[in-house]
């Protein structure tokens, strides 16, 4: 019969990174948690608005939380447990449940999240995670659904409270998954031939079925099959392996995390071959290694300690309203260009429309000394606001003094005996300090009365250390570049309240944002799209800057609203037109005409708040360094599209980066598709790196970054899965839960948000600085007998990282996977010479697939190849090596393969794994009622098998007892 070729294939493995790592950071920062003494303390838990008022769900979450601290001790060799944990309930909820007052708790800076399960689509816990390895992820997401129901939760995801450990790892020490995803293969060659399951660590003991007829799906690899797509992995029941948190953690036997130490424990060493996120995020490092790199325990801090009791101290609090005050500079130079007249113009919007109802702003300004203009005033309605509003500065005055506003500020805070704790001081300057008392000055009292302060730079010259002073204070840092295109004050405006209260049901969004050019003789037009998620309290806001202007609002229907109608609405002192919709408005296209008599620049603006019942779409944004001390400069950015806590998916997502005059605006296209500064295809988590920084007159440059995010023609989806990640349930994934491609449209949408500031040093060194990118996803495309050849793909790595196009590619392989990855240089080199498609001297631009095709050295024998790969810039930069693939080339004669398809699940389980699979400790397809033809089927297979056996000794299993996939 004609020969086949069979092809089995692994992607396996990171080697090492040559780049440094950075820490990520939220625009707004997430509660500062520490570890002392053994003890983690800032831990704060919140409870969306959504999650009804339970007293059960509170009870039950401590109880997990106590047993999270009991395992978590263990797991790190006693070196570290929960002590003190916050849990932030709604405002909706009873005062009898609260033991201690709220102060500076808000629901977006919490560690960990609890939403309503049905508001999810997936009750699987899961950590968002941005960043490398190593670092601190953004939270760690919970259902009521997994807290309530306890008997579910056991037996679909077993000890509650190692779930949480698990996720701690993630969100914690930036430890990733141990088992396979869809990204990564369920099976793997090891550098003996051999087929093996990916998991951490090999002692874990088990077998493999088809997760759709409960056949076992086991092939003999000679053959070159692997196991098909539906194969999967199950353990037995009990298990003997003492690792790994991050792999199975229901395993009862599980009470460790992987390490590499040769001389501990056998049963949690580490898989370093397995083709899983940990090892290829972490370069072959076992979680153990990364844990002890963390500052909670390098250089052996917090040693191993005895402790009788690690039960923590639950403080149960209320969200409280946000209490802001506003920080104004009116010293001499806020004149120039007319700033304090843009200044009282955003913050008119801002009190006008921009705070929530039941919230509280008072107003401070300063120059040579500060004045509190208002006290604290809860907003409540149009007079209110009003009010207030008018009390803005119009005029300036002589010096400035940022120590005199910020202790008026706290005093504000503090009137009437009030705590100062959890206040806001919304700082906003333009120039350096140069009257006492000085930031650094006033800082520590800052930091000790627990107030946030946000700062906003207005222009290039305001004072370096507002960064820091944000950063110190667990506040928010913005630029206002007043660039002619900026909409830098807006945005910044709007991002201190969406940034805080995104969580709850009542939240705003800012749709538009733009600022463009009218002609004096000509009319300006746009259209802004309103999603069916959002249209209550709508607003529309269009900002002028020399003389009035003249605005038509259409409704989808084509109804106009214009300045006869009830809701148009025009400030002359604030320079603005303001429409609110009355009602819900309607989804669909706006479209908007402006005229004036003058040339100038307009601005325009949307917010919109969520309508009832619906999941939001928001756009939460990162960046990997904001305060950038050395050279070469250099940031990732990240923007994470959600609709709920789903991932939107094949949007349109652009960072704006403004950067010093007369230097123009960066746009930089942040991509979803895993490559470069992307970590994970289709997450949701768009990324790009920005590399154009600037030599300038100013000692330490600031750069504005503004975030958009939509879809306009139609491609934006959300995956429907009941599991895309997070921590392994015990039942198996099915066919329908991971290969099949489930999505919804998102329709249109527009979202616009603030990145925050950028501040990076003046001296950018010339030249290319920059390596080319690492490749993520070699893999291995086909491979022939007949031609000996070898076809790998992968995603085209760019010139200066994400940017551009290589020069070249470096191409290795090897027959030995730990020669291989100890250094990629041991490979054998292939040159062009040794391809029959493809060039490694005409790489690809920046995401484009590449494809080549390599010629192999001839063999008789089975012989598995391990590949890697990496790119040159032609001035010698050389980008880190690839991820390392496995294949082997193998003669496939149909008539020797022995494939154990037929046999029946319930004839070849253990007595122990049936069992438990019979009490709900696992759950797969059983094949009943076998008929007399097929049981003496299975019993010549089982003779047949038997021989085969005695035959091809080495595929019986290994000394450890985990049995070998091929039987």
């Amino acid at each position: 019969m004609a020969a086949m070729v069979r092809l089995v294939v692994s992607v396996s493995l990171l080697l090492a990174l040559t780049l440094p790592l950075f820490s990520v950071y939220g625009l707004l920062q997430r509660s500062k948690i520490t570890l002392d003494n053994n003890e983690y303390k800032g831990i704060l838990i919140a409870i969306a608005d959504d999650v009804k008022e339970n007293a059960n769900l509170l009870e039950n979450l401590q109880e997990i939380l106590t047993g999270a601290s009991g395992a978590l001790y263990r797991a790190t060799k006693q070196r570290a447990f929960f002590k003190e944990i916050t849990i932030l309930l709604p405002n909706t909820w009873s005062n009898d449940l609260v033991n201690v007052e709220a102060t500076s708790e808000i629901f977006d800076a919490a560690n960990a999240i609890v939403t309503k399960h049905e508001n999810v689509g997936r009750e699987t816990p899961y950590t968002n995670q941005f960043g490398s390895c190593g670092e601190e992820a953004e939270y760690i997401h919970l259902t009521d659904k997994f807290i309530l129901d306890k008997q579910w939760t056991v037996d679909t995801y077993g000890d509650p409270a190692k779930v949480i450990v698990h996720e701690w790892g993630h969100l914690r020490w930036g430890l990733f998954n141990e088992y396979a995803t869809n990204s990564f293969e369920r099976f793997y060659l090891d550098d003996k031939g051999n087929v093996e399951p990916t998991r951490c660590s090999r002692a874990v003991i088990g077998k493999s079925y088809d997760s759709e007829t409960g056949i076992r799906c086991n092939v003999n690899p000679k053959s070159g099959k692997r196991p098909g797509k539906y194969c999967r992995f199950l353990p037995t029941m009990p298990n003997r392996a003492t690792g790994s948190y991050l792999f199975m953690s229901f395993l009862n036997s599980v009470v460790e995390f992987c390490h590499s130490d040769v001389t501990g424990d056998p049963l949690s060493l580490h898989n370093a071959m397995a083709p899983n996120q940990q090892n290829i995020q972490c370069s072959y490092r076992s979680a153990w290694d990364v844990m002890l790199e963390s500052e909670d325990f390098k250089n052996d801090s917090n040693p191993a300690r005895q402790v009788t009791d690690t039960t923590p101290t639950f403080r149960v609090v209320k969200i409280a309203p946000l209490r802001i005050v506003l920080v104004l500079d009116v010293s001499g130079s806020m004149d120039d260009n007319d700033r304090i007249g843009t200044l009282n113009q955003l913050a008119t919007k801002y009190i006008q429309a921009t705070v929530p109802d039941g919230h509280s702003v008072g107003i401070v300004e300063f120059e040579n000394d500060a004045v509190i203009t208002s006290d604290l005033r809860e907003l409540q309605d149009d007079k209110d606001r009003d009010e207030l509003a008018n009390l803005l500065p119009k005029t300036t005055r002589e010096a400035t003094c940022i120590g005199c506003g910020l202790e008026s500020g706290i005093d504000v805070l503090e009137k009437d005996g009030h705590s100062a704790r959890g206040g806001i001081l919304v700082l906003i300057t333009d120039g350096e300090e140069n009257r006492e008392p000085y930031i650094n000055e006033v800082k520590p009292s800052l930091i000790s009365k627990g107030v946030c302060v946000d700062t906003l730079a207005f222009g290039t010259s305001a004072d370096e250390k507002l960064l820091s002073l944000s950063e110190d204070t667990c506040g928010l840092s913005f630029l206002y570049s007043e660039d002619v295109s900026s909409t830098g004050l807006s945005d910044a405006f709007s991002a201190t309240i969406t940034s805080r209260i995104g969580g709850s049901s009542n939240s705003s969004f800012e749709l538009y944002s733009e600022k463009q050019a009218i002609p004096s003789t000509d009319t300006l037009k746009g259209t802004i799209v309103i999603d069916s998620t959002i249209g209550k309290s709508t607003k529309f806001f269009f900002l002028w800057t020399t003389s009035p202007i003249s605005v038509v609002l259409y409704r989808p229907n084509g109804t106009a609203i214009d300045e006869t109608s009830l809701d148009y609405e025009r400030n002359d002192g604030a320079r603005t037109v303001s429409i609110e919709i009355t009602g819900i408005a309607e989804s669909g296209t706006w479209l908007y005409e402006v005229t004036a008599n003058q040339s100038q620049q307009v601005e325009i603006s949307v917010q919109s708040n969520v309508r009832e019942d619906t999941q939001p779409i928001r756009v939460t944004t990162t960046t990997s360094n904001s305060l950038i001390t050395e050279t070469p400069a250099m940031t990732n950015m990240y923007a994470q599209v959600q609709r709920g806590y789903a991932p939107i998916v094949k949007a349109d997502v652009v960072a704006t980066v403004e950067r010093p005059q007369p230097h123009s605006p960066v746009k930089v296209n942040l991509l979803d598709n895993g490559a470069g500064a992307d970590f994970t295809e289709d997450d949701g988590v768009y990324s790009g790196v920005f590399l154009d920084f600037v030599n300038a007159t100013c000692p330490n440059c600031r750069y504005n970054v503004k975030v958009t995010a939509g879809d306009t023609d139609g491609t934006a989806q959300v995956p429907i899965s009941t599991f895309t990640g997070g921590v392994l349930p015990i039942r198996p994934p099915n066919r329908i839960d991971e290969n099949t491609n489930i999505t919804e449209p998102v329709g249109p949408f527009y979202r616009v948000t603030s990145g925050g500031v950028i501040q990076a040093p003046l001296a950018i060194p010339p030249g290319d600085n920059f390596p080319p990118s690492r490749i993520t996803d070699l893999r291995v495309a086909a491979t022939s007998y007949d031609n000996q050849t070898v076809t790998l793909a992968w995603t085209a790595p760019g010139n200066d990282l994400d940017r551009g196009t290589a020069s070249e590619y470096h191409l290795r392989y090897s027959e030995i996977f730990e020669v291989f990855y100890k250094n990629f240089t041991n490979g054998m080199k292939v040159s062009n010479s040794n391809l029959t498609v493809g060039n490694l001297s005409s790489p690809k631009t920046f995401g484009e697939m590449e494809t080549m095709t390599v010629l192999m050295p001839s063999k008789d024998e089975n012989i598995t190849y391990f590949f890697a790969i990496r790119a040159r810039d032609a001035p010698g930069n050389v980008g880190p090596p690839s991820n390392i693939v496995s294949a082997t080339i193998v003669y496939d004669d149909p008539d020797e393969i022995i494939n154990i398809t037929t046999e029946s699940l319930d004839t070849t389980l253990d007595t122990e794994t049936e069992a438990d699979m019979q009490s709900g400790q696992i759950s797969i397809f059983l094949i009943i009622g076998c008929s007399v033809a097929g049981a003496l089927l299975v019993i010549v297979v089982a003779i047949i098998l038997s021989k085969c056996l005695i035959k091809n000794k080495k595929y019986l299993p290994d000394k450890e007892g985990v049995e070998n996939i091929a039987f």
